[in-house]
């Protein structure tokens, strides 16, 4: 009875430090795509003085950074190199820039133009 509660009780332990390390793991991760994040937001923050942006966000899930332009906007391909190699800079290589053309009317988007 004594060498099955000992089993039991490495049984748990180890599964309670599996757990442990997982959600370190899963924290320092977060913290991680965060800070990139962070930093390539403020440094694209130099890209909208150059370009007409309505919006720029990252999504570290899907690994994407959305930019929605006017269609007045003729330099798209230009932004999505100069956002695209802000990104390799802050170790987001194998993020994916897309940069759609919006038309807003009374200030609410009506058609998108990829």
């Amino acid at each position: 009875m004594k060498k099955l509660k000992k089993r039991v009780f490495l049984g748990l332990g180890v599964l309670m430090a599996a757990y442990i390390l997982f959600v370190v793991y899963d924290y320092l991760d977060n913290q991680k795509k965060e800070e990139q994040s962070r930093a390539f937001m403020e440094e694209s923050n130099k890209v909208f003085n150059e370009y007409d942006i309505i919006s720029l966000g990252v999504n570290p899930n899907n690994k994407t950074i959305k930019v929605h332009v006017p269609i007045e906007e003729e330099q798209r391909n230009e932004l999505a190199y100069s956002l695209a190699q802000i990104a390799q800079k802050h170790g987001m290589k194998d993020y994916e820039v897309i940069v759609r053309a919006i038309k807003i009317r009374d200030g609410y988007p009506v058609t998108i133009v990829d």
